[in-house]
């Protein structure tokens, strides 16, 4: 059974297809077949309290982990989508090719893919959520970035205004410090347990995210 109504399928469709449009790359189309396998694989990541890649090599694969965001699965998606586009301030289009700092922002807006699929899962014993991005036809090839992953479209911000921003709304400080505790507490946990580099970049990336989403830090 999906997690998500049809209505918040197309919020989220219409999430990622705006950060698209910003890079001159076409929208893409919510699939639900890769849908299913995303959720099946974020429930497998919560069941172990894990985050890795499963492997699959027929969809180019975006993970994201939060704890102490809540359980609205729509923001908690779109936190995530933020946090993969905001590698742009990373990514050198004069140099286009990959990088794990980077990854997740050019396989977001990767041109030739076409169609993808959002799953999440979360502990709510522990407010652990994990999510699990599937695209297709799978991006981030080498010697395909220059014609893949576009700069901006002329007067486009990178980041979106008003009440499009998938933040919560702004706690008290003393939250945002406890936000911001349990992230590096996160990293050290990902280090420790031996994860992925691109897990704990992707930790360190949002954790500059939030930082600089609020202003009371």
């Amino acid at each position: 059974m999906s997690l998500l109504t049809d209505s918040q399928k197309t919020d989220i469709t219409n999430y990622v297809n705006m950060y698209r449009a910003k890079n001159q790359a076409p929208p893409l189309s919510w699939d639900s077949n890769i849908y299913n396998e995303s959720q099946a694989w974020a429930q497998n990541l919560k069941s172990q309290h894990l985050i890795q890649h499963s492997g699959n090599t027929s969809y180019g694969e975006n993970l994201a982990f939060f704890q102490g965001y809540g359980n609205d699965n729509v923001m908690l998606i779109k936190k995530a989508i933020d946090a993969w586009y905001a590698e742009i301030a990373l990514y050198d289009f004069n140099k286009p090719e990959f990088s794990e700092t980077t990854g997740h922002f050019t396989a977001l807006v990767w041109v030739a893919s076409t169609k993808f699929g959002i799953g999440i899962s979360t502990d709510y014993t522990t407010n652990e959520s994990y999510i699990v991005m599937n695209l297709s036809p799978a991006g981030n090839y080498t010697g395909e970035f220059a014609q893949n992953v576009l700069p901006l479209s002329s007067g486009t911000q990178t980041t979106p205004s008003g009440s499009n921003v998938a933040v919560p709304l702004a706690p008290k400080l003393q939250t945002h410090k406890r936000i911001l505790f349990q992230k590096l507490y996160n990293i050290v946990y990902a280090v420790g347990s031996n994860q992925p580099k691109s897990v704990i970049i992707g930790i360190v990336n949002s954790i500059i995210h939030d930082v600089n989403g609020y202003s009371d830090f």
